[in-house]
């Protein structure tokens, strides 16, 4: 029980990817650019698979930690459903890359925009809806999602 009071989450890395998706998904917006919702869709399916050279990873280790601007803020708290939060955006994200490569805008750009919302809430409110799923389907006893909430 002592290993799971032991888990942590750099919140400042979740922020940097967060910040990052915001950035880039607006952006793909305003250029209607396909192809930064696909990065943004690999960046978040690679941060989800808990890859050692996720792009957003990468950011943070290799920019943003190095430039002082920001500290880390190592909470209590379980990784898990934050790389389920990524894995949401990401598949939300690929398939807007997919209806946008089809000429099927709305909807995409609906998708898209979802992830914009639900990364500003995260960002700016600190609640993350995907997390907060994660815990639901753990509290309800399904299968994969093995993690309670550190207390």
């Amino acid at each position: 029980m002592a290993a799971e009071t032991l888990r942590q989450v750099d919140q400042t890395a979740l922020k940097t990817g967060q910040a990052a998706t915001i950035i880039l998904l607006v952006l793909a917006f305003v250029l209607d650019a396909w192809p930064l919702v696909a990065l943004v869709a690999i960046a978040q399916l690679l941060g989800a698979a808990d890859a050692p050279f996720a792009p957003y990873r990468l950011l943070y280790q290799r920019v943003v930690k190095p430039s002082g601007l920001v500290k880390p803020r190592v909470i209590p708290d379980n990784p898990e459903p934050h790389r389920f939060a990524l894995l949401v955006g990401g598949l939300f994200n690929a398939a807007a890359a997919v209806l946008l490569l089809a000429g099927i805008p709305v909807p995409a750009w609906v998708l898209v925009w979802v992830v914009i919302a639900l990364a500003n809430l995260n960002f700016w409110l600190n609640f993350c809806l995907g997390c907060w799923m994660y815990y639901q389907l753990n509290r309800l006893g399904v299968p994969g999602f093995s993690r309670a909430p550190v207390k």
